[in-house]
């Protein structure tokens, strides 16, 4: 067990913040009952009845696990460390989070929901018309994904409906986060927990070596929020580099797993787009060679999946599982870089059928991936800006200078960017700067001087 000093989450709302985690309360993890517990100095030792397996928990691990009753919520375990261990709420809410994530896969604690279900009586004003959605991003923790998120969050802010909120999952392997992400975390109100850098433990591409393919963090994404929902809750898995166009539109979000069509998914063979239609992978075929036949329904990028759905056993394994043969097979077909890059792409839709789950193929207009050059879009779109220069395109706006490979390994909200903001054109183009702008002013209070 990690000491509680890395990666910080935040529960509390904040004035003109994304809506917190609704379901903090309901969360009250308490020990295996079977376990054998020893204390040795300053650790204390696990021993599990079923398993040839011996669990040594450190100081902080040892604290967080001796709170765990089935009584306490996760805010009364952070309100009863909080006096021992110097860190901000954000910090130590969300490594006391990852630390009973991280018991729980080791099946030394349980985390369940508390059921409402012997209550008599719930008030009218908490029965929920449709499922929870909780938005989830998994990313590294470099400048390139501060200023994303940052516009991202700021075209969130008062528009998420009671009990809807965000989680961020940096994967870093609980290290300390930087300054402009916790700075991030603790202005918006998001939640944070700690994922694997799958990048750097696992060398995906077995054949020519050294890739380091950090698209598994969607994925990773995934694994660390599985058991912080509720069965009913829809998960809502998206790419960083897009932000909310106008205000979002909650009938149109699907209440159980769906997710958006793609146009590179759903060629008649996979990667193809990238390698001028000469080669690519039928992917019906590698489903049938697996024993499933049912018609493939092309989808992926924007991904909705049910809490219980999330909780299925090997569902996550499957789509990491997915997400290497097809990067595998790009490499195999020798896929240009841009092409091998979107191999994560169909992994998510691929696992759902040798799982016998079933879902929404989408074609709704706000969360497809709309023509960079679009002047215009319906209110609550997602709007995707991440064409370049480096895709062979003009860049996100057609009339702009301004795209995001510019600022790669910079923060841009900590440089300046007025000129772009000047020569804006477009009502999408200068919405981006205007939240651009009010981000920049949120976090830093003061536009960079040139």
């Amino acid at each position: 067990m990690p000491e509680v000093e890395g990666p910080g989450g935040q529960q509390a709302q904040r004035a003109g913040a994304v809506a917190p985690p609704g379901s903090a309360r309901k969360i009250r993890p308490r020990q295996e009952e079977r376990l054998k517990a020893f204390e040795v100095a300053n650790e204390m030792v696990l021993l599990p009845p079923d398993q040839d397996r011996v669990y040594a928990l450190n100081e902080s691990g040892k604290e967080i696990f001796r709170l765990c009753d089935g009584s306490r919520a996760l805010e009364d375990i952070v309100d009863e460390l909080r006096p021992r261990f110097e860190a901000t709420e954000a910090v130590l809410t969300a490594d006391v989070a990852s630390a009973l994530f991280d018991l729980q896969e080791l099946g030394l604690v349980h985390i369940r929901p508390r059921s409402d279900a012997n209550s008599a009586v719930v008030p009218s004003a908490q029965v929920k018309t449709r499922p929870n959605v909780r938005f989830v991003f998994g990313i590294e923790d470099v400048p390139y994904f501060h200023w994303q998120l940052a516009i991202l969050f700021e075209s969130m802010v008062g528009q998420l409906p009671d009990g809807w909120d965000v989680t961020v999952v940096v994967c870093n392997d609980a290290a300390p986060i930087s300054r402009d992400l916790a700075q991030i975390i603790e202005t918006y109100g998001i939640r944070l927990l700690s994922g694997t850098s799958l990048g750097d433990h696992h060398n995906i591409d077995f054949a020519s070596g050294g890739e380091r393919y950090v698209p598994m963090n969607r994925v990773e994404a995934l694994a660390a929020i599985r058991h912080l929902v509720e069965p009913d809750d829809v998960v809502c898995l998206m790419d960083t580099d897009i932000f909310l166009y106008g205000d979002l539109q909650e009938h149109i979000f699907p209440t159980g797993n769906a997710m958006a069509r793609n146009w590179i998914i759903s060629e008649e063979r996979y990667f193809s787009f990238a390698t001028n239609q000469e080669r690519g992978v039928s992917l019906p075929k590698l489903l049938e060679a697996l024993g499933c036949d049912q018609e493939f329904k092309p989808g992926g990028v924007t991904v909705f999946l049910t809490g219980q759905t999330l909780q299925k056993e090997g569902l996550i394994q499957d789509i990491f599982r997915f997400l290497q043969v097809l990067y595998l097979l790009a490499r195999i077909i020798d896929a240009p870089e841009h092409g091998v890059w979107v191999s994560e792409m169909a992994c998510f839709a691929l696992a759902m059928y040798p799982n016998g789950i079933d879902y929404e193929l989408l074609d709704i207009e706000q969360f497809a991936v709309q023509e960079q050059h679009a002047e215009d879009l319906p209110p609550g779109s997602f709007f995707h800006y991440y064409t370049d220069v480096n895709d062979g395109s003009a860049g996100p706006f057609a009339h702009s200078e301004w795209h995001k490979q510019l600022f790669r390994s910079s923060n841009m909200l900590r440089e300046n960017f007025d000129s772009f903001i000047a020569q804006a054109h477009g009502p999408v183009e200068k919405r981006f700067f205007e939240l651009a702008d009010k981000a920049r002013t949120r976090l830093y209070g003061e536009r960079v001087e040139s």
